[in-house]
């Protein structure tokens, strides 16, 4: 199994951003990017792997479009297609949070940069986020449906 060293990988990370990033006793440091975008970087050193993760939204919207499914249904099957390293979307069942994560693989963190993959994981992040808030009215048969069961 391919070790790599992830103190390293995380001080050339952090002097790039020119922050020093703490974690706490589960390898867990959360950056702030802007008042409401805390993202995980969890550091498991045992397998020299790595997570970023963070909240895209509280929840799912009460609609969504054919296309906006269709595009998280993409985005889950890019780490097959790309062999790892792209962010995909997940459902937390607990909190109901929308939550964008990627998973780090000590192959990739030895030939990219971790500066690039929070980058991509960044314009990802904006661009479901965006995606989610787009408005999407309720289907006329559905609204129908649902006057009906109150009246």
């Amino acid at each position: 199994m391919l070790k790599i060293d992830l103190r390293k990988v995380l001080a050339e990370f952090g002097e790039a951003l020119g922050l020093e990033l703490a974690f706490d006793d589960n390898g867990v440091c959360v950056l702030t990017l802007d008042e409401d975008t805390p993202i995980a970087i969890r550091a498991m050193e045992e397998d020299s792997s790595m997570t970023l993760s963070c909240a895209v939204r509280e929840e799912l919207p009460q609609f969504m479009s054919l296309s906006q499914v269709e595009d998280l249904l993409a985005l889950a099957l890019d780490p097959m297609e790309q062999g790892g390293a792209s962010p995909v979307v997940g459902l937390d069942s607990a909190s109901g949070l929308v939550v964008l994560y990627v998973v780090l693989t000590p192959s990739l963190l030895a030939k990219t940069s971790l500066v690039e993959i929070f980058g991509a994981f960044e314009t990802t992040r904006k661009s479901v986020a965006a995606m989610l808030d787009e408005p999407v009215e309720a289907p006329p048969e559905f609204e129908d449906h649902f006057s009906k069961m109150w009246v």
